[in-house]
């Protein structure tokens, strides 16, 4: 009997790999910190590139480009974090140099966890901390996902009620059909994740909520203090779920640093 083939990843291969999921917005080698930042359903890795300018030269920002958007956009979305987490863990593990934190806005905040707690699992690297806003923590995730089995219609309708599709978006059939998919498989990942086991995490986490969010409020958010074991901070910020649209959280504070992006929040959010 033959011997079967067995393909094993090239380094090379390893690498593409990890850099059609992971890329760095704008390398600073001498950065004290890396940030990874994972999107909220429907969005791409564009919606954090313009933190780069306001974390300025000690932290380094990556963001993450799941398939079915931007310039994956040919690739199909995955609607399992089971599909979502392992590639994520493994970019990180190939691309992103120790030290480094972990933001996750809303499904982001659910995939940051994910990610976490599995990079702990395997031996690290771990990060320094994970940073989640306006998420329910895993244990109590499904409200957010019950959109995912609306209609092409009412779903349109729920994410311009939310603040999360331009007018332009709207008014171009051609364009809600490229992105309601992605949107679709985004929301089931959420609806459907349900860890057996929510394993405290042996780092800090720090949890942003939106004062008007109507999807995920304060208290609900504060549920992520049961999922660390090395301290808690829950921050509420002016806005609706969305917030991030108008300003970013003061993620200089969050990560340790000074006040330069705590002050620019407070700029974007009188605006």
């Amino acid at each position: 009997m033959a011997t079967p083939h067995v393909s094993v990843p090239t380094t090379a291969t390893r690498a593409a790999d990890a850099a059609a999921w992971l890329s760095c917005v704008a390398p600073r080698p001498a950065a004290r910190l890396r940030l990874v930042c994972l999107p909220y359903a429907g969005a791409g890795a564009a919606a954090y590139r313009p933190w780069a300018s306001l974390l300025g030269d000690d932290v380094e920002l990556w963001t993450a480009q799941l398939p079915g958007r931007e310039r994956r956009l040919a690739d199909p979305p995955l609607s399992t974090m089971d599909e979502l987490a392992p590639p994520l863990v493994d970019a990180i593990v190939e691309r992103v140099r120790a030290p480094f934190a972990i933001f996750g806005h809303s499904m982001g905040g659910l995939i940051g966890y994910e990610v976490a707690a599995r990079l702990v699992a395997r031996g690290g690297p771990v990060p320094r901390r994970l940073v989640v806003s306006a998420a329910r923590p895993p244990r109590n995730a499904a409200p957010l996902g019950a959109a995912h089995r609306l209609d092409d219609a009412a779903l349109t309708r729920w994410l311009h009620d939310l603040g999360g599709i331009p007018d332009e978006v709207l008014a171009d059939p051609g364009l809600l059909e490229l992105i309601l998919p992605t949107v679709r498989a985004d929301l089931t990942v959420v609806a459907s994740y349900r860890p057996a086991i929510v394993p405290p995490l042996p780092l800090p986490v720090d949890a942003v909520a939106a004062a008007d969010d109507p999807l995920v409020s304060p208290d609900e958010v504060a549920g992520w203090a049961a999922c660390t074991d090395s301290g808690f901070s829950l921050t509420v910020v002016p806005g609706g779920h969305l917030y991030l649209h108008d300003s970013p959280p003061p993620l200089s504070r969050l990560l340790g640093g000074g006040p330069a992006t705590d002050r620019a929040y407070v700029e974007g959010a009188t605006r």
